[in-house]
């Protein structure tokens, strides 16, 4: 592993704070791709407005990527268009070279909004996806409560959603996706809305299940920090038409630990970096 400077792996670079630039190179064990997607809304008032402008995107299987940028930028709308939930206006979105025509059990949402059934249980909710994928009661039981127990919620199975916090049901959420088997976990700020202690142990909970199965994540956050702290690439996007501007490889070690991390140079050098980028984006809205 290299020394601060050299550590860091940009693609493709057009700034000279930037080291390390590499050609982008299609990863061996792709799982997810995206060639040239650009997406066209009609607002209110009837004009198209262009959200997303030639995003071409690799991932590789076991990877997790976070999208990261300003609001506006169309990050969420790409990860709807790779969950199958929107259809862009032009190029093409592949899971394991298929076209994505809709939505389908590989690719498991997470999304801020936890979307629970008020009127069943935490074992109720977690058991809806493997009973309605024809799994037999028993069994399905016995994996809900496996992954109940997992993400830290044993003793609460028979709680509605109403009493538990906002952090809880986003665990109960996470354990509903986990139940489907998805082979890609797509997260929409999903740690948005919680208060920063609640925020720090799930991203700990998250990389703790991530590293048992190595799931692909595609993750969109707001939070330099978050994104440096949990993934192994970050997209950097531009505003509004949400174009990449560059792809970041995150060369730290894992299993990643926070209070490790934040005495690592390499760690804070990412954050800092990543942070004077985000607000060039922000201020100016196109590379420098």
């Amino acid at each position: 592993m290299g020394e601060v400077g050299d550590g860091m792996k940009v693609v493709p670079s057009r700034s000279s704070e930037w080291v390390g630039a590499v050609t982008p190179q299609k990863p061996a064990s792709a799982i997810i791709e995206i060639d040239r997607v650009s997406q066209v809304f009609q607002t209110s008032s009837r004009k198209d407005h262009l959200a997303l402008s030639e995003i071409s995107l690799t991932i590789a299987e076991g990877a997790f990527v976070s999208i990261l940028g300003p609001s506006g930028c169309g990050k969420s709308t790409l990860l709807y268009i790779v969950g199958g939930f929107v259809s862009p206006t032009s190029g093409a979105a592949k899971i394991k070279g298929q076209a994505i025509t809709g939505p389908g059990p590989d690719r498991g949402p997470v999304f801020q909004e936890f979307a629970l059934f008020p009127w069943k249980t935490v074992l109720g909710n977690v058991m809806y996806g493997p009973r309605q994928q024809g799994v037999r009661t028993p069994e399905a039981e016995a994996q809900s409560r496996a992954l109940i127990e997992m993400v830290g919620l044993k003793g609460y199975e028979n709680f509605y959603p109403k009493e538990l916090s906002g952090g809880m049901k986003q665990r109960v959420a996470l354990a509903r996706t986990l139940a489907y088997h998805p082979e890609v976990l797509l997260m929409d700020e999903p740690f948005g809305a919680l208060d920063a202690h609640t925020r720090t142990r799930l991203q700990n909970d998250l990389l703790n299940i991530w590293e048992r199965d190595r799931k692909t994540v595609l993750f969109v956050t707001h939070s330099v920090d978050e994104a440096v702290f949990l993934s192994d690439k970050v997209v950097m996007m531009s505003k509004s038409p949400g174009r990449i501007r560059q792809v970041i490889d995150i060369d730290l070690p894992r299993p990643r630990r926070r209070n490790e991390l934040l005495l690592d140079p390499r760690y804070q050098k990412y954050v800092v970096d990543i942070e004077r980028m985000f607000d060039e984006v922000d201020e100016t809205g196109s590379p420098s």
